[in-house]
């Protein structure tokens, strides 16, 4: 070979060479020598087929290589393709890469049931009946092709007769895991070189029903702790790239650099409703990783199969540095989730979903194509040293065959797996967190249950004959649709009121069965919670179960607090006066307006008792917490001023009271706090969302901060609705509203080059060009003030900015990945369509809120434009995609994300407000009639006074 690199390396120098090259020429005998070679790499690639050993495919590749060579014209290739046009060439040439990229399987030794095409002592074209005549002889480029042809039709057949029978173990057991349990040994199993194998079995599941510990990742096991930091040492084995459900199997390890180098195959992925071998072999010394899926070898890092990343930057495969990998110091390793940093860190843990089957660890690494035999061979070769396996198994550290009724165990050092669960997870009385139950070739999972139960429900509520819903309709509807038009809106709209009714019932099922009487429930592992033990989520629900027409759920929740007497004795600690009065107190009221049952009236009358402690401060104003047992009220223990839309969002509920009680000490209260407030206002409109402390006589504004949003909102909003709630009598309410009206239009309205409409914050004479979700509430506000005050005062802005904020709001929603708004935005002015609104770092949550399907309520209720319904139900049905869970809707930590993480949160508002409002879109007009009723900020109904 020397001599023959120094003659052609002085031919490409023009040297002079007095050696005597053949001539060239297609001679018979070259075309003989060129299909034997051929023929020769036919028989070596069936051989390689049955070869468990990744060299065959090294050899496989050397020969097509050279055939390769042959079809780019290389004059030193062999002479017998020098014949070839550049179309056969072609031809050959991706027969030759088809081969090579094919994926790599390894046939397992099966003694007796040899497949025909494996036999390597026959010949592998030849047929039991004598043939035809022989064809007339063709060139030698003709039968070239044919048998590169041939080649790769014979790999093919190879392929689909390989199969692998299913080993699980004598004892048929399988581990269940539910996503928030796993099982941990506590030895230390990672090593320099190591060999990992599991069979499991991933059930389809909708990702509504995931819990908050496995929300996208499946880990099947892993020595290290969740995240990228380098101090996470070790490894990890798991189902779906991070924030996905992609099912691609991964394998992660830490090195100096990063504890988030990844590598997978984006094409093979791991099966639903399958039981498959997932496995994976690390070596530190030939600097080598490899992934294994049931039968394939579908990523080495040596053999370029796959893909590599490291914290979601894709790199070249070959740059894995798997001989930097740093091993786990944790001394443990888990079968169904990650090491969490702390116990606390629930989402952390990536919990598996499905079944695990036996599982083994080896400390020794071994090449691709013999990692199938190894981790397909059965256990009792395992241990025995079979050659059956195609390696040595000496390093046989871990063996685990779960058995029915009985602990899962090592069987090779005799540790125990013991079963571990998140904070909070109840397994049952009586039953293990994680259960071993018979082996199924299908098992049915108990989530699966679920998954049927979170099917999307339409639930048909009340309609209306077409004559008494033509009677809903205004003048100015019929004159601008016409009656068939709003016919068809009304019919396509009862099918999506159907669907808010069935969220409704979900939501409230999942209430009453695992939370009933507590204030809240959390939806995903539907753990009660409460804050102030007023059964809060009850009593912010029962006007939507009136208004929805579910009048045996509202009955049983009015028969509950007859038998209940709310508040209960003794401390509930300090809560908010705000929250406490428009959910609580507010829904008592509702109740009460809705219905006329005493038990509500009731209720809140003793609530209302303790809710007066507040109002003993010099300057008027109320203390912002209370404590409904003692009736102790106090300072935030965040904020030593009064916070504008605190002190000012009770006097709707209060005057109420006093209404109804005949006892004025409720509006007396709340109506010295709002004069408080509008003296200090003077003649300004807008003002900032901080006043001095109500324990000082004197009360000044803090700070120069005002919004539309949160802690200034519902300020606006009662200065309009006070108006009407009291019979549009209250001229200093009415001139204050149309004050701040006027000066939000002037200072605070914006308009990015892209188009949309919003209110800016104002600081300090500066706009700051963000908003909240909160301030989509001024739309319906705005609409409500066009409509209710004096054709003569009203502004010809308000209405025409209302829709374009109601827009702006609408693609706050679809503009996000998952359909649902983010908690606020950033605008960008200068920015064109599409990107002038921006998702901020801080705020990409969605915690249900319901201030832009207020907005939509209102534009509908006015205009009658049935658009407004069809945004409706472009918001809503989000929620039942990503929101949707076991026990009601959870909040959802970034809404940027497809497979969006949850909270298991759900504020009671969700039934208070968010449904309502989607309710109110898709029923008809007169559901609740705004010449009746005004809605306080949490959409509690009040009848208006005479």
């Amino acid at each position: 070979m020397k001599p023959a690199r120094v003659r052609r390396k002085k031919r490409r120098k023009g040297e002079e060479d007095t050696e005597q090259l053949p001539a060239k020429g297609p001679g018979f005998h070259w075309y003989i020598f060129s299909l034997s070679i051929l023929l020769v790499t036919a028989f070596s690639f069936l051989n390689f087929l049955s070869l468990p050993d990744a060299r065959a495919h090294s050899l496989l590749s050397a020969v097509l290589l050279k055939r390769r060579a042959a079809i780019s014209g290389d004059p030193h290739s062999d002479p017998a393709f020098h014949g070839m046009n550049d179309e056969e060439r072609i031809a050959l040439l991706k027969a030759a890469e088809e081969a090579l990229q094919a994926p790599l399987p390894v046939v397992q030794a099966d003694q007796g049931h040899e497949h025909a095409a494996l036999r390597g002592g026959q010949k592998p074209f030849a047929t039991s009946a004598p043939g035809p005549p022989a064809p007339p002889e063709k060139s030698a480029a003709n039968m070239a092709l044919q048998a590169v042809d041939s080649l790769r039709a014979r790999s093919k057949a190879v392929f689909s007769a390989i199969s692998i029978p299913l080993q699980l173990g004598s004892g048929g057991g399988i581990a269940t895991f539910s996503g928030e349990s796993w099982l941990q040994l506590d030895e230390a199993v990672d090593a320099d070189e190591l060999t990992f194998g599991a069979w499991i079995y991933v059930p389809q599941i909708p990702e509504m029903s995931f819990p908050l510990a496995s929300e996208s990742m499946k880990t099947i096991a892993s020595t290290k702790v969740s995240g990228c930091s380098t101090t996470n040492k070790g490894w990890a084995l798991f189902m779906h790239e991070w924030s996905t459900t992609n099912r691609q199997l991964r394998l992660s390890w830490t090195d100096s650099v990063s504890g988030c180098n990844e590598i997978y195959s984006e094409s093979t992925l791991v099966p639903y409703d399958k039981w498959v071998m997932v496995g994976f072999s690390l070596s530190k010394a030939r600097n080598r990783a490899s992934i294994m899926l049931d039968k394939q070898l579908i990523v080495d890092t040596q053999l370029g199969l796959g893909k590599y990343s490291r914290q979601q930057q894709t790199m070249g495969i070959q740059q894995a540095g798997i001989d930097q990998r740093i091993l786990s110091d944790s001394g443990k390793i888990l079968f169904g989730a990650h090491i969490m940093p702390k116990a606390t860190d629930i989402a952390m843990a990536h919990g598996f979903i499905g079944f695990m089957g036996d599982t083994r660890i080896l400390a020794q690494s071994t090449d691709g194509a013999k990692l199938v035999n190894l981790l397909h061979c059965e256990a009792k070769d395992l241990t025995s040293g079979s050659p059956n396996c195609g390696t040595h198994t000496s390093g046989l550290k871990v063996l685990v065959q779960h058995q029915v009724k009985s602990e899962s165990i090592n069987s090779i050092s005799g540790g125990r797996l013991q079963p571990r669960y998140v904070k909070g997870f109840n397994a049952g009385e009586g039953q293990s967190a994680v259960p071993i139950v018979k082996w199924d070739a299908k098992p049915a999972h108990p989530m699966s249950n679920d998954a049927a139960a979170l099917e999307i429900e339409s639930v048909p509520g009340p309609t209306l004959p077409p004559e008494k819903l033509s009677a809903t309709w205004p003048k100015e509807w019929l004159s601008r649709y016409g009656k068939e038009e709003l016919m068809k809106s009304q019919t396509e709209a009862d099918v999506w009121a159907a669907e808010v009714r069935g969220a409704m019932k979900h939501t409230w099922d999942g209430y009453r069965t695992k939370a009933w009487g507590h204030d809240e429930v959390q939806p995903n592992s539907g753990r009660p919670k409460d804050w102030c033990r007023m059964a809060v989520t009850m009593l912010d629900a029962l006007s939507t179960l009136w208004v929805m027409g579910f009048r045996q759920e509202f009955e049983e929740a009015a028969q509950w607090l007859e038998d209940s007497n709310l508040p209960g004795p003794g401390s509930h600690g300090q809560n908010s006066l705000f929250e406490i009065n428009i959910r609580a107190f507010a829904g008592l009221l509702s109740a009460y307006s809705l219905s006329g049952k005493r038990v509500f009236l009731d209720t809140a009358r003793r609530l209302g008792e303790k809710l007066l402690s507040a109002f003993t401060s010099p300057s008027g104003l109320p203390l912002p917490t209370i404590d409904i047992g003692t009736g102790k009220a106090a300072m935030h223990s965040w904020n030593a001023n009064t916070v504008l839309a605190e002190a000012t969002t009770l006097q709707v509920e209060f005057r109420y009271m006093s209404k109804v009680t005949g006892d004025s000490r409720w509006q007396e209260a709340a109506d010295k706090a709002m004069d408080v407030v509008l003296k200090a206002a003077g003649q300004r409109g807008l003002i900032p969302i901080y006043l001095s402390s109500p324990n000082k006589q004197a009360v000044s504004f803090v700070g120069s901060k005002m919004s539309m949003g949160a802690m200034g909102d519902s300020y606006y909003e009662y200065l309009l609705k006070l108006w009407i709630q009291g019979g549009k009598r209250d001229v200093q309410l009415k001139e204050a509203w149309k004050r701040a009206m006027k000066e939000m239009f002037d200072q605070m309205v914006s308009k990015t080059a892209g188009g949309l409409q919003f209110l800016a914050e104002l600081e300090g004479g500066q706009k700051r060009n963000r908003m909240d979700h909160l301030a989509c509430f001024v739309a319906g506000m705005l609409m409500l003030g066009s409509r209710s005050l004096p054709p003569e005062e009203v502004d010809a802005r308000w209405e025409p900015f209302a829709a374009d904020l109601t827009y702006t709001c609408y693609q706050m929603y679809v503009r996000t990945p998952t359909g649902l708004s983010p908690e606020y935005v950033n605008f960008n002015p200068g920015s064109g369509k599409g990107s002038d609104m921006s998702i901020p770092g801080d705020a990409p949550q969605n915690l249900l809120r319901p201030e832009a399907a207020e907005a939509v309520w209102y534009m509908w209720y006015y205009t009658g434009d049935h658009k407004y319904r069809q945004w409706g139900h472009d918001m809503f049905l989000p929620f039942l995609k990503y929101s949707k869970v076991k026990y009601g809707f959870s909040a959802i930590s970034d809404v940027r994300k497809r497979t969006a993480p949850k909270r298991d949160s759900q504020e009671s508002f969700w039934l208070g407000e968010t449904l309502k409002y989607f309710y109110l879109i898709f029923a008809p007009r007169n559901t609740v009639n705004l010449e009746e009723f005004v809605l306080n900020t949490e959409a509690q109904p009040l009848k208006v006074f005479d």
